[in-house]
């Protein structure tokens, strides 16, 4: 068995140094992910790692009035020991129902929005509430919204060489918060997928309307969206149905999953947002 050579970077300065010389090294936090994905008992690693858990840049909380954010080796059991009302809801929920105790000990923010093979819980809540995140590398850093982790093809799309360095979640509140965990795998699997919608509702209106759908792929219809947030909570069923079946069309034409429990879930929201 071949063995990696494992390196301790003390600052986010030598983790870019690492990238410069070996752009393709791995950045490990909690390695909940990267070990879940892997079928054999024996791990397998590259040829060089970086642990990065203990950096403490990567660990800071900063709380504004318009924003939270955290650092990317942040543990799930670090967020949920903030206070009540510094996590914008349902994050504290979502955290609780990942995985076990121990897993929520080590496993990161960070590392959950930055899985290759596919989308972990956190991304299509933090899609929905325009979360950004900040990526670093040895050539400077930039900001990104979280939808921009979804490529072209609708899977995972994270930068190379790079370093995501911070999470910056706005202090948004959502009167509407809907969302469905589809599989029964307490774990990441091929069967399991994340519904979530957000919304507010308005003098009767429903206003910033946000549907993600996310697994091995991601859906998300922007324009829809658009065309959706405006419209009265009145609005004719015949109208409504319109919308229902553009979402059942595009989801289908896609095929990256079942459509009967989308279509299901689909109809409760729409049937909950229109009288």
């Amino acid at each position: 068995m071949k063995l990696s050579e494992v390196f301790f970077p003390q600052d986010v300065a030598e983790i870019l140094e690492l990238l410069r010389k070996n752009p393709d090294i791995l950045l490990l936090a909690g390695g909940s992910a990267i070990v879940g994905s892997q079928a054999s008992r024996t791990i397998s690693l590259p040829e060089q790692v970086a642990s990065i858990a203990k950096v403490q840049e990567l660990r800071k909380t900063v709380r504004t009035e318009q924003f939270l954010e955290m650092g990317a080796c942040t543990t799930f059991t670090g967020i949920l020991s903030l206070a009540p009302t510094s996590l914008p809801e349902p994050l504290g929920s979502v955290i609780k129902a990942i995985g076990n105790r121990g897993l929520r000990n080590i496993a990161t923010i960070g590392g959950n929005l930055c899985c290759e093979n596919r989308f972990l819980d956190l991304w299509p809540f933090l899609s929905c509430m325009e979360a950004q995140v900040e990526f670093r590398s040895p050539s400077g850093s930039r900001w990104a919204s979280v939808g921009h982790l979804c490529g072209e093809d609708n899977r995972p799309l994270i930068p190379k060489a790079s370093i995501l360095s911070r999470v910056r979640i706005p202090l948004y509140n959502y009167d509407f918060i809907y969302y469905r965990k589809l599989g029964n795998s307490l774990y990441p699997s091929s069967d399991s997928a994340m519904f979530v919608c957000m919304a507010n509702i308005a003098r009767d209106k429903v206003e910033d309307f946000r549907l993600v759908f996310s697994g091995d792929k991601a859906f998300r219809l922007k324009d829809k969206e658009m065309s959706i947030s405006g419209k009265k909570t009145s609005t004719p069923r015949r109208e409504i149905r319109g919308f229902v079946a553009e979402y059942k069309k595009a989801f289908e034409e896609m095929g990256l999953f079942d459509p009967r429990p989308f279509t299901a879930l689909l109809e409760d929201v729409f049937g909950r947002l229109f009288l």
